[in-house]
């Protein structure tokens, strides 16, 4: 089966079309995204990772950001790559904090749906 995920990639730094050569370089990446770097359709890349840090090697001066959104809800993460260096950032599902007024103020909304149905 595997794990599907969305990919984009984009230039922080650099010409952007490394994009393309990265796509003639690697399979996987043809494969994942299109010639700006968009995705093609969520698929199974499992060495992306690797893929671009391995690239980034190559254009030094480049600052790639690579971007995934898996199929399970909260899997979004960006990877800045320069010269084989990253930082990867996930996102984080932050919730609101409880607000009462918020609650009664549905509960009221509803009341006054109910009226004027």
């Amino acid at each position: 089966m595997g794990y599907y995920t969305s990919y984009k990639l984009s230039m922080v730094e650099g010409d952007d079309e490394l994009i393309n050569i990265f796509r003639k370089e690697c399979d996987g990446a043809n494969y994942a995204l299109d010639e700006w770097g968009d995705s093609n359709d969520s698929c199974k890349w499992y060495d992306s990772k690797k893929d671009i840090i391995e690239f980034s090697k190559k254009y030094t001066d480049a600052i790639f950001l690579l971007e995934g959104e898996g199929e399970e809800n909260g899997d979004l993460w960006k990877l800045y790559v320069k010269d084989g260096h990253t930082q990867e950032c996930k996102a984080k599902m932050v919730y609101p904090e409880f607000d009462k007024s918020k609650l009664l103020a549905d509960i009221r909304e509803s009341k006054i749906n109910k009226v004027l149905e």
